[in-house]
């Protein structure tokens, strides 16, 4: 009997603490943790799967609901539910009331232990502000949701002249908020520009065969182009930062002097302490802006570019197989080049990581320094991947003639599996553990034979592909 009650005891008090830790605020933000006061919101992922009602408000007032004299183990108090009588400015998805009730969760109800606010700050309402909401519909009106559900905009009603799918007003809005004199509206609208590009990329493809949203679409990304190379020149450290990245997104080079400049910035020069002061969030710290600069640029080298005059595919143009990846007009070889002596991607594995895989991806002959040179490297998925690099660009017999031609055609690569011809990627990583040092010897060898050849290439096809 001991025995039970000891072993009930300890679960008890494990569930306890595990209870305590679920509510303390984390040593690292990792970019959305519940508390991050609105930020990185991602609003055409919201509008689409996560609200039934996306609309601009102003706050007529707000009143308690109920107080919920309920409390979870250790002592921390369930939030206090509240309303909001709004009046609706504009409706960006769905179709409301002119006036609505939202309701969210008191902000300044606090976990008894932690102090840790359960209401999530930056998604409450308050009297008089004006602001983009994410809702869901419930019995007796709609809801907030604690987390990325308030978008910062202009306070003026905006003329949605764009079109009229949801993603085109956010958009109309977010060109707005960059004109804005208020920091926080500048800066969320900068960073939602990055997601908007995002999300055109991958439906524009979807309406090609509608001639009239198909134009407007383009449009929309040409003003989402020229208002992110407005914001790139700003006084602003962070706002311009912000527009770099951004900038891959909607598939607009800001060339390779401002994000050099980015990455030689001193960490301590803005950290934690100074973002979370200013925003609310330890996220737009400099070390946080510079790994996501790169980390943008890998993921954004992973979508086909679409040429907005017809809908098509962008082919590679160096007589290479596949489509083009990345940003046209960067040039990607001189600032990996580059990149790779500055001091905080020497420290730093997942930014290394990142400018392997794109040099992966990309696999042009004038970034071939570069993979021997991350041969060295102390990771060994960052060796893997500068092998592979090697053996997609250069024809030699260290190559895998499947990989070169079929690497991006699922189809294909399925078929070859089929027949046996293609390897499985679980083959191709052991047989790379397997035999990593004569990988390695190898290309260093052929290395030391064509390192001439290839730079003569260099000086005279220097230029951006």
């Amino acid at each position: 009997m001991t025995e039970i009650n000891n072993g009930l005891s300890c679960r008890v008090v494990l569930l306890a603490i595990l209870g305590v830790f679920l509510f303390l605020p984390s040593e690292k933000s990792w970019g959305y943790p519940a508390w991050t006061n609105g930020w990185h919101l991602d609003c055409p992922l919201q509008a689409g799967s996560n609200a039934d009602l996306v609309c601009k408000i102003q706050v007529l007032s707000t009143r308690r609901a109920e107080i919920i004299k309920r409390y979870l183990p250790g002592g921390q108090a369930y939030p206090s539910r509240m309303l909001a009588k709004s009046r609706v400015l504009s409706v960006i998805k769905g179709e409301c009331e002119p006036a609505i009730d939202i309701e969210f969760h008191d902000p300044k109800a606090r976990s008894l232990r932690s102090g840790f606010r359960l209401g999530g700050r930056g998604t409450e309402l308050t009297k008089g502000e004006v602001c983009i909401v994410f809702l869901k519909r419930q019995e007796a009106g709609y809801k907030l949701n604690r987390i990325r559900s308030k978008l910062r905009v202009q306070p003026k009603v905006v003329d949605y002249n764009l079109g009229e799918t949801p993603n085109l007003r956010l958009l109309a809005e977010m060109l707005a908020g960059c004109d804005s004199k208020n920091e926080m509206v500048k800066l969320q609208a900068v960073e939602e520009l990055g997601y908007l590009g995002k999300a055109t990329f991958r439906e524009v493809r979807i309406f090609k065969g509608d001639k009239g949203l198909f134009e407007r679409i383009a449009f929309g990304l040409g003003r989402a182009k020229e208002a992110l190379r407005r914001t790139r020149r700003s006084e602003n450290q962070v706002i311009r930062n912000m527009s770099i990245i951004s900038s891959f997104w909607v598939d607009d080079s800001p060339g390779i002097e401002g994000p050099l400049e980015l990455l030689h910035m001193n960490p301590s020069d803005f950290g934690a302490d100074d973002s979370q002061k200013k925003y609310g969030i330890r996220d737009f710290r400099v070390s946080d802006l510079q790994l996501r600069l790169l980390e943008t640029m890998d993921a954004a080298t992973r979508r086909a570019v679409i040429d907005f005059k017809d809908g098509s595919v962008i082919r590679r143009d160096d007589g290479g197989p596949g489509i083009y990846r990345g940003v046209r007009g960067f040039d990607y070889a001189e600032f990996y080049r580059q990149a790779l002596d500055c001091e905080v991607v020497k420290k730093n594995e997942q930014m290394r990581s990142a400018i392997a895989n794109v040099i992966w991806i990309r696999y042009e002959k004038r970034s071939v320094p570069e993979m021997i040179r991350l041969l060295d490297d102390p990771v060994r998925h960052i060796r893997s991947t500068a092998v592979s690099a090697l053996r997609k660009c250069i024809n030699s017999d260290m190559s895998n003639s499947w990989e070169r031609r079929h690497f991006y055609d699922a189809n294909a690569a399925r078929e070859y599996m089929r027949r046996g011809v293609e390897k499985k990627l679980e083959d191709r990583q052991k047989d790379y553990r397997d035999n990593e040092r004569e990988y390695i010897l190898y290309w260093k060898q052929w290395w030391q034979k064509h390192r001439i050849e290839l730079e003569t290439l260099e000086e005279a096809n220097s230029g951006i592909d």
